[in-house]
């Protein structure tokens, strides 16, 4: 190979170097300049407060608050990917978390001590028939198992006593 050939491979390499850093300079300062830009609410769009839980799910959510008493504080409609964490590589921890964004479960006991969700309640709607909503629901059931969490379900049309949910929850007075 003659020198010129060397000299011309050379200068094509620096060239090659420098479309790639300026390619990455331009990359780095578009992303900076895409700020997320506050949400407006478009015109004719209005917003009101709902119940979170209907009449049955709050009698339920009521007496549960009672059998468990002090051994647990009780949350309504968390999101699954606040009570699980995902150990995985990041691109399959993203992954994850992006699947499970939009998935809830309707009740949780957390230990007020350590702030761990030990036990999640699924409310089995009778009403609820679709058969998205029930793969829906056996996948949570699914993930919370998978996290070593205690998953029960419960009918939210069902009456029942204090003394039945915390058989149910598997709860004594010994506790």
């Amino acid at each position: 190979m003659s020198l010129d050939a060397i000299a011309l491979w050379f200068i094509g390499l620096i060239v090659l170097l420098l479309a790639l850093l300026l390619w990455r300079i331009l990359v780095a300062g578009l992303a900076k300049s895409r700020k997320i830009a506050p949400f407006h609410l478009p015109p004719g769009v209005s917003l009101k407060a709902q119940a979170l839980l209907t009449d049955a799910e709050l009698r339920l959510y009521n007496l549960i608050r009672i059998a468990v008493e002090d051994r647990y504080l009780v949350f309504a409609q968390v999101p699954l990917w606040r009570i699980i964490s995902v150990e995985a590589e990041r691109n399959l921890q993203r992954e994850v978390l992006r699947h499970l964004a939009l998935k809830r479960v309707d009740l949780v006991l957390v230990h007020p001590g350590s702030r761990v969700v030990e036990h999640v309640i699924q409310l089995d709607e009778e009403r609820v028939s679709e058969f998205d909503d029930q793969v829906r629901r056996r996948e949570v059931q699914r993930i919370v198992q998978a996290a070593d969490i205690r998953c029960t379900t419960l009918s939210s049309e069902h009456t029942y006593t204090v003394q039945e949910l915390q058989r149910l929850l598997e709860f004594s007075d010994l506790e």
